[in-house]
């Protein structure tokens, strides 16, 4: 903790010393910083010269939610990817990058606190089971490695999830349905004086579509702020979750194809109960300090302790085809081998940033600065098991990772018709393994990266605005690899270019349209001269065009038809194993798109029904095994009911794949080992399913 302090001294020295002078601080119209309460949410004009996506909280309590990342799944180009393995992190695709959530692919955040994680699962896995839809504010969906508020695993974008924080409310949802499904989340939020307290429950708990599937959570979150003076605030939060599962693993081609087996378990895996577990809880503290009208100082400290153990059985395709499961003489470590993967995760974090509103060359601006301090201590344990019984010990190892960051950004408003956006993101990257299994320590490789970001947007007419921008990524070697010191490669390089323009031609429609290249340089492969090193030796370009349009009809109220598209390209430039060059990124589909209307009136009947298409993609790395992608419906009926102006009661039944259509979010791999150029891992999604249920707001 002693080099967290002296990073942070100086940071809040400096922001009390300009409080003691303000002559340093120019003066500007008045603008008030008073709101701002998380890192950067004074930027949000800044947004505009990039592609951000927000999803108020109008619209996260208009329909149910249990998962927040489906919360995301009308962004334009967003798609999540469900395991349906309980409490283990979900993947989604976000441009071109199909490892976010479950991989390194994108950053999580809540609250301006990453959620990702360094060493567990997969290097920047980021659970989002923990967060409770019912107390969000919004979701900020940032395409690409634009924003400098967030660093490490940020190329392909940011979900940035913003809790509420002031007001006073009583929110309720409750339901129930399918396959024993029920959750039940609250949210409220009041003032007594200087002392404002928000806070949030969610239990959930449902036995799942396919055997072997049950999954019970419970979430609680809980804010407490008090005003120090009428310029300063403190508050502390608290948020714990406890989860555990059964996983009903993946299935083969022939399993899913078969009506009467595709609920079922795989066959071989089944012997092995594959279950998990997950508890965590976090602690933070915020200080916020108006230092005047122009000028505010954000710091926070926080913490948070998880456990995570899941018990996984990875099928041997090859040696399954050859195989019964029935037989009594069945060498389950070659056919389905289980592992315990047990990982003891302690993360604590510091930083500060000052935000400010204030001419820069007399000229009208935004901006914010800011510093960060980041440590992980994970203990990962894997166990070689046969239905939970341990067997050999694979590994036992203590990771720490540190990162240092420093981050700034600036909107200047030169003009209608230029205003540019600056911003950079700096960190630096330390650490050390601890194999306990050799008796070994080894620091980690020394890393560090600047990644400049900038934007402009610019106001064509009234009701039309251009923007453009160029930003940088970068990413880590993964795994252990950071901590061979044989290993000599740079950070991978990650730029996009995007133009894109938004506008309102006129008050009935909305249009936003963007285009964009994401370049991948110094991407670390295998070495082809010796397979134990890596190099940095692999190109590869993201392209495409996304889009939104809504319509809002002049002579019906309350009705939104609306539709979200996006068509993705990829081609692998350079890499060292030539049969891979020219070829497509696996699991990107070609297109995702949803169409839909609603009809949302104050009192009576509602509804909505939307078509989600997700077009095929490759299953494997030589391009010669596709997945046609699937279209689904999903339909709401609700029914609303209002006292004046103090309350109101909606009632909801959802609908899901109305059309019953037969599909697979998750569709890897190929060739079969004996049905031929096909998949052989599929996630099969429910058929026709329910759940009616009841939001309240008193």
């Amino acid at each position: 903790m002693k080099k967290k302090t002296l990073y942070l001294i100086p940071s809040i020295v400096g922001s009390l010393f300009i409080s003691a002078n303000p002559g340093w601080v120019n003066a500007a119209e008045p603008v008030s910083l008073e709101s701002i309460t998380v890192k950067g949410e004074g930027m949000r004009d800044a947004d505009r010269s990039f592609s951000v996506n927000v999803i108020s909280q109008d619209s996260i309590q208009e329909q149910h939610w249990e998962n927040p990342l489906t919360i995301v799944e009308e962004a334009a180009g967003f798609n999540a990817v469900a395991y349906q393995h309980g409490g283990v992190a979900d993947v989604f695709t976000i441009r071109g990058f199909t490892g976010g959530g479950h991989g390194s692919d994108a950053g999580l955040s809540l609250d301006g606190i990453s959620l990702n994680e360094g060493e567990s699962h997969a290097d920047g896995y980021g659970d989002t089971s923990i967060i409770i839809p019912l107390e969000l504010e919004s979701v900020s969906v940032y395409k690409g490695p634009v924003s400098p508020l967030y660093g490490n695993f940020a190329r392909g974008g940011v979900l940035a999830f913003t809790t509420r924080k002031g007001g006073e409310y009583q929110n309720y949802d409750m339901s129930t349905g399918s396959y024993g499904t029920f959750d039940a989340q609250a949210a409220f939020g009041t003032q007594a004086g200087p002392l404002q307290i928000n806070g949030a429950m969610q239990g959930y708990e449902s036995e799942g579509w396919r055997d072997h599937s049950r999954y019970t959570k419970m979430n609680a979150a809980f804010r407490g702020a008090y005003d120090i003076s009428d310029r300063s605030e403190v508050a502390f939060s608290l948020r714990g979750h406890g989860g555990t599962w059964k996983g009903p693993n993946y299935i083969l081609n022939d399993q899913f194809e078969d009506d009467d087996t595709r609920r079922q378990e795989n066959p071989f895996t089944k012997l092995q109960d594959d279950t998990g577990e997950k508890r965590l809880n976090a602690q933070r503290v915020d200080f916020s300090h108006l230092i005047n009208d122009k000028l505010k100082l954000l710091a926070h400290a926080y913490r948070n302790d998880s456990f995570f153990v899941r018990f996984q059985t990875r099928l041997n395709a090859a040696n399954a085809a050859v195989a019964d499961p029935n037989d009594p003489n069945l060498n389950l470590t070659a056919v389905a081998p289980q592992t315990e993967y047990n990982h003891d995760r302690d993360a604590s974090a510091i930083g500060t940033s000052l935000n400010g509103t204030h001419p820069l060359f007399g000229l009208p601006s935004s901006w914010v600065l800011g510093f960060e301090y980041y440590d992980e201590d994970t203990r990962n344990f894997e166990w070689r098991t046969v239905t939970h019984v341990r067997q050999s010990l694979l590994q036992r190892s203590d990771f720490e990772i540190n990162s240092t960051s420093l981050y700034g950004q600036m909107d200047l408003d030169v003009n209608p018709r230029f205003r540019p956006t600056l911003g950079f993101r700096y960190d630096s990257f330390d650490g050390s393994q601890d194999n306990l299994l050799t008796s070994t320590t080894t620091d980690m490789n020394d890393y560090d990266h600047l990644s400049p970001k900038l934007g402009l947007r610019s106001a064509l007419t009234d009701n039309w605005e251009l923007r453009a921008s160029a930003a940088n990524g970068f990413a880590l070697p993964s795994g252990t690899a950071k901590y061979d010191p044989n290993i000599d490669v740079d950070t991978v390089e990650f730029w996009q270019y995007e133009i894109g323009i938004n506008g309102a031609p006129s008050p009935q429609w909305y249009v936003d349209l963007a285009a964009f290249i994401l370049n991948t340089t110094d991407d670390i492969v295998t070495d082809p001269n010796n397979t134990a090193n890596f190099i940095n030796a692999g190109e590869t370009q993201r392209d495409g065009i996304e889009g939104e349009i809504r319509f809002y009809p002049e002579s019906y109220d309350h009705v939104e038809a609306f539709t979200a598209f996006a068509f993705y390209g990829s081609e692998i430039e350079k890499n060292p194993n030539a049969a891979l060059v020219g070829k497509e990124l696996t699991s990107l589909p070609k297109h995702v798109a949803n169409i839909g209307v609603r009809y949302s009136p104050p009192t009576g009947w509602g509804g909505s029904i939307r078509l989600r298409s997700v077009g095929e993609w490759y299953t494997n790395a030589a391009n010669t095994i596709t997945y046609d992608g699937y279209d689904v419906v999903n339909a709401t009926v609700t029914y609303t009911m209002r006292q004046d102006d103090e309350g109101s009661a909606r009632w909801y039944l959802d609908i899901n794949n109305l059309t019953d259509e037969v599909y697979s979010e998750n569709v890897t791999g190929g060739p079969h080992p004996t049905q031929g150029n096909v998949p052989t891992s599929y996630s099969p999604r429910p058929p026709t399913n329910i759940m009616v249920g009841i939001a309240l707001t008193l």
